[in-house]
């Protein structure tokens, strides 16, 4: 989510967040509602479509940009960099994805990993209508769209995954720290909860939104897991970290040598490789394996 203007209104939903900021454009209206959420419209500028969700004050919160011609390729430098999580699970089968917005990175995963499990989970069906008339964003073969809340889902068990991916942002409120992460998915029951539905080396995302409580809410996330890894793309506020509960990630080497492997395949209109260069280096990140 591309946030534009002051904070304004709570929106009980878990959205994409990227802290990128826009500049204001001249686009054709497209469709508008209101939802219990939210209230939506998709706005096209050029060869781009836009979800933007309008608050109460000077503010309008850019979910998703997608390019038309090209709706698989990533436009964000923060929905980029989640995918080095298929850096630290190579040969992923299975992902969870909560937040769906206009669903880039399900147009991503879906194109260039057809035969992936891809359970996305979101709180708002008018987001999910949306998602689908406007954005072609469907849950057609393995990928399953949940109307649900995010917390609950995790919470209910069932199926396990390779990659959680959590991309979940509230407006600040007494239910979130100051930039908007929602308490309840910063507690030891939710990260306990992923661990559970990880897969043996499966590998948890997290975005945190950088602000105050940034540090605070990554101390969390290191203390309930066994190693992490934290990225803080260029060009983005946000902090991307990447969680596993087994004792250490793949080492440097390793993780190179995958990613060229994937940058020699080609067509993702990134280079996974340069991803690497957008972690951090500080002591402790990663345990043992350093």
């Amino acid at each position: 989510m591309l946030g534009r203007g002051a904070s304004a209104g709570l929106r009980l939903l878990c959205v994409a967040v990227c802290c990128l900021a826009l500049t204001a454009c001249a686009g054709v209206l497209v469709h508008e509602v209101r939802s219990d959420y939210s209230h939506i419209r998709v706005v096209d500028t050029g060869t781009q479509r836009a979800l933007y969700f309008l608050g109460t004050a000077d503010i309008d919160v850019v979910e998703t940009v997608i390019d038309l011609r090209q709706p698989h390729v990533l436009q964000h430098a923060y929905s980029r960099t989640v995918m080095a999580g298929l850096l630290y699970r190579p040969e992923v089968s299975s992902c969870l994805l909560i937040g769906l917005g206009g669903g880039a990175m399900v147009r991503f995963l879906n194109h260039h990993f057809p035969q992936l499990r891809l359970d996305v989970v979101e709180i708002d069906p008018a987001v999910v209508r949306v998602a689908r008339d406007f954005f072609g964003t469907t849950g057609s073969g393995g990928t399953r769209i949940h109307v649900a809340d995010g917390h609950e889902f995790l919470a209910r068990g069932g199926a396990r995954y390779d990659l959680i991916l959590i991309d979940a942002h509230l407006h600040p409120d007494v239910r979130t720290d100051s930039t908007g992460h929602p308490l309840s998915l910063k507690s030891d029951a939710f990260y306990r909860s992923v661990r559970e539905r990880l897969n043996p080396g499966g590998v948890a995302m997290f975005n945190v939104v950088g602000g105050r409580d940034s540090k605070a809410y990554v101390d969390t996330i290191r203390r309930a897991f066994a190693a992490i890894d934290v990225y803080r793309p260029a060009g983005t506020g946000n902090v991307i970290v990447f969680a596993t509960a087994d004792r250490m990630f793949a080492g440097e080497k390793e993780l190179r040598t995958r990613a060229q492997a994937l940058d020699r395949h080609g067509g993702f209109g990134f280079s996974f490789e340069k991803l690497l260069d957008a972690r951090e280096q500080s002591a402790g990140n990663r345990g043992s394996n350093r």
